[in-house]
């Protein structure tokens, strides 16, 4: 049984009596292609943002603060206060980012308390309220940090608990509402391997950068050997997540292995890139673990690593939100099928209200036109000019 939309599965039994299985209909061929436009111009790019700035900020944090309580070499210096300030505000721009993009991913973003109606049961419920007190005890440990006295530090030691806390519980049911069986393509471990594997990364990254901005290469040897270990070893889980969910996906009789079919070829060439970046970004990890030369080949180098890694945990994220299929009904010819609803938006179709497409921006027509329009026209004048108003978004 074949589909008739673009979505590239077909349903195959061997025998009479078993159930229809999807297997991989190779559509499209199985050329690569970039496709950069829909990959980081997608839908999803706010879940993008969001996952990425909250785990690198999770990771930071926990790194910041454990660094210290546990006596690990060199992240004394973390807690100079100029030094820590900085990072902390660093921490409170990215979240908040995060948290604002997607805020206004919502329908109804002044809605967004909502969230919090289904802790008991809802894994999404729970991660809001997990990085909203991890956004919390950031904020106030930054704010409470500011000041120099006995009660502004117990103070602010509280709020680093619940952010101690908030943040790692946040993640956990990010990791949790993924792994979904309606969606074939992330329920697999792999996923807690990138996110965990981003925390860590990510996170050491963030301070090895605010370090390098506000403190001199020569007091930072000991603190950026420990950090650009920890950062391997994150790039280290995420490729190894990488190769057996490829592996998996690959071999499937599911719509993950649809998924994968589309990563291959619709976005090949970026994931390829992505492939090459993230094992570029792990030998240079280890490189700069032991490098102890010259301080501006560490700068190129360390510059060179930032550039890779971002680009690579982009690309990687991107793809897992775009490449998705869900365990749906199939799309008619016009009806839920998102080829139509591409080829709508890119000649034209989707200005015309009963095509029943919108555009993924919003296009607000102009009410004060519409209403006198229907005050002062006949009915065929009204018609033709409602028809012109919409059609000028």
């Amino acid at each position: 049984m074949t589909r008739t939309d673009v979505i590239p599965l077909k349903y195959h039994k061997h025998k009479k009596n078993e159930p229809y299985k999807p297997t991989v209909d190779k559509k499209e061929g199985d050329e690569r292609h970039w496709n950069l436009k829909k990959l980081l111009g997608s839908h999803e790019s706010a879940h993008v943002i969001f996952t990425l700035f909250t785990q690198a900020s999770v990771g930071a944090f926990l790194l910041l603060v454990l660094g210290d309580w546990l006596s690990i070499p060199g992240f004394s210096l973390l807690q100079l206060w100029s030094t820590k300030m900085v990072l902390l505000s660093v921490l409170v721009i990215l979240t908040t980012v995060g948290l604002y993009k997607l805020n206004m991913h919502l329908g109804k973003p002044h809605r967004f308390y909502r969230g919090f109606y289904n802790l008991k049961l809802s894994p999404v419920s729970r991660e809001i309220a997990g990085v909203t007190l991890f956004y919390t005890g950031l904020l106030g440990t930054t704010v409470f940090s500011l000041f120099d006295t006995v009660y502004t530090d117990w103070i602010a030691m509280v709020f680093t608990v619940i952010a101690l806390v908030g943040g790692p519980v946040g993640l956990y049911f990010m990791y949790k509402l993924y792994r979904i069986p309606a969606r074939p393509f992330w329920n697999h471990w792999q996923t807690g391997t990138a996110f965990f594997g981003n925390m860590l990364s990510l996170g050491a990254l963030i301070i090895i950068l605010t370090t390098m901005a506000v403190m001199p290469l020569e007091q930072t040897t000991e603190l950026f050997s420990v950090l650009f270990k920890l950062l391997s070893l994150g790039v280290a889980l995420e490729a190894v997540g990488h190769f057996f969910h490829s592996r998996d996906m690959k071999e499937a009789e599911h719509e993950g292995a649809a998924s994968f079919y589309w990563q291959t070829t619709r976005f090949g060439n970026a994931w390829i890139a992505r492939n090459v970046l993230l094992g570029m970004s792990l030998l240079l990890g280890f490189y700069l673990a032991m490098y102890s030369g010259d301080n501006a080949v560490t700068l190129i180098l360390t510059l060179v690593l930032a550039l890779s890694l971002s680009i690579s945990v982009l690309f990687s994220r991107s793809l897992f939100f775009v490449t998705v299929i869900p365990t749906t009904m199939p799309g008619a010819f016009f009806w839920k099928n998102q080829g139509f609803v591409e080829h709508a938006r890119e000649i034209g179709l989707a200005d015309n209200p009963q095509h029943g497409v919108v555009y993924e921006r919003h296009h607000p027509f102009k009410v004060n036109e519409l209403i006198q329009t229907i005050k002062e026209t006949t009915l065929e004048q009204k018609l033709e000019q409602v028809k012109a108003i919409f059609m000028s978004r």
